[in-house]
């Protein structure tokens, strides 16, 4: 088969989602042609750029905003169609000469941008592929929803509601899970993991903000060393190379360990008590996939706020409102063993680690 994925590098999510789907088709058939296209990149490297850019200053500086404007678009008669203002771009042109060149027999999406403009094409008869939308979060954005996307791929068999009362066709819906890495869904051996990266076998904390790596993480660090003693901490700064040097400059009287960006997170997952970290999709499937406790601090206003919700309401997470409460948040956590075997049961509930898998067998039995 032909497999077209459309991604939008904007954080590391959808990407992650493009490259594991990729993987998973290629592992079940070598045969299979896999291509992934960066939606923004194929219109305009510079515009890929600028949009990339936009984006990280309007969540480090007005927060807020990036919260208006996923409310105001997320209605079915929004203010500010997204969807329309997609199809009234250039892209399409880029995208049916992408999609040509290819000749794909199906198209996935992991954005609702790239998701609209092929959905375009297909009303106006321009391909007539299969269309998968994969909902990268554990809300659905209706932007997501179009007349000609033939599937839509969720997180949960509980947000089948929530698509029904967006209009769309049970028969369309399939809660396959967000897909994350095979490593996840392996059996890991905590002793081997904590002798090959050099690791204490003690109790341990992960602090971790997604692979742009927001949220606060070295005032975070420095009260977890100020007021917890003897854990070992371990933060992961991902792509942000600033950040990183601060935390490497930190003396501290816990034992610290700093990453940047890196390919074995579910190692660092398995071996750690409990993580802190903001409430991207893919990381609370992945999180979710090990059944470990975890605490939301400094959700992003929009999808990330609406994420932290449904884990609350699901009872696998707690949230702090300061930074300062925290390290009490972790004690009341790990010292209430109750409290830790009901996450797990819940946990088991939510995840969904082969939805890679799932994904692929159901494309191959349905178009295959």
């Amino acid at each position: 088969m032909n497999i077209l994925i459309f991604s939008v590098s904007i954080g590391n999510g959808h990407d992650q989602v493009a490259h594991t789907l990729r993987n998973e088709f290629l592992s079940a058939d070598p045969e299979n042609n896999v291509k992934i296209i960066n939606t923004i990149s194929l219109i305009s490297p510079l515009l890929d750029k600028v949009i990339l850019d936009s984006y990280l200053n309007i969540l480090r500086f007005y927060p807020k905003a990036w919260g208006k404007i996923y409310e105001k678009t997320n209605k079915l008669d929004p203010i500010i169609d997204i969807n329309e203002i997609t199809n009234k771009l250039l892209a399409t042109v880029w995208l049916r000469k992408a999609m040509i060149n290819f000749e794909p027999d199906i198209v996935f999406c992991t954005h609702s941008f790239p998701a609209s403009i092929v959905s375009n094409l297909k009303e106006k008869g321009r391909m007539n592929c299969p269309l998968i939308s994969i909902i990268t979060d554990y809300n659905i954005h209706s932007s997501y929803i179009n007349d000609y996307t033939n599937y839509y791929v969720i997180p949960h068999e509980n947000l089948v509601c929530v698509m029904e009362n967006l209009g769309v066709d049970e028969k369309k819906v399939l809660p396959f899970g967000i897909p994350i890495r095979k490593e996840f869904s392996l059996n890991m051996d905590k002793n081997s993991i904590i002798e090959n990266l050099k690791l204490e076998d003690k109790r341990t904390i992960l602090v971790m903000g997604g692979g742009l790596g927001l949220g606060s993480i070295n005032r975070i660090v420095k009260e977890l060393d100020r007021k917890l003693k003897d854990v070992q901490i371990i933060a992961v700064a991902g792509r942000n190379e600033k950040l990183e040097h601060k935390l490497k400059m930190l003396n501290t009287k816990n034992s610290l360990i700093v990453y940047g960006f890196i390919n074995n997170i579910h190692e660092l997952i398995e071996i750690s008590d409990i993580v802190i970290t903001k409430p991207g999709g893919v990381t609370i499937a992945e999180l979710l996939s090990r059944e470990k406790p975890f605490i939301i601090f400094s959700p992003i206003p929009g999808q990330e706020s609406d994420n932290a919700e449904y884990l609350l309401n699901n009872g696998v997470a707690a949230a702090a409102s300061d930074i300062e409460k925290i390290p009490l948040l972790i004690n009341q956590i790990l010292n209430n063993e109750i409290r830790i075997e009901c996450i797990k049961k819940l946990s088991a509930y939510l995840k969904k680690p082969f939805a890679a898998k799932r994904i692929v067998d159901f494309t191959t039995k349905t178009f295959g």
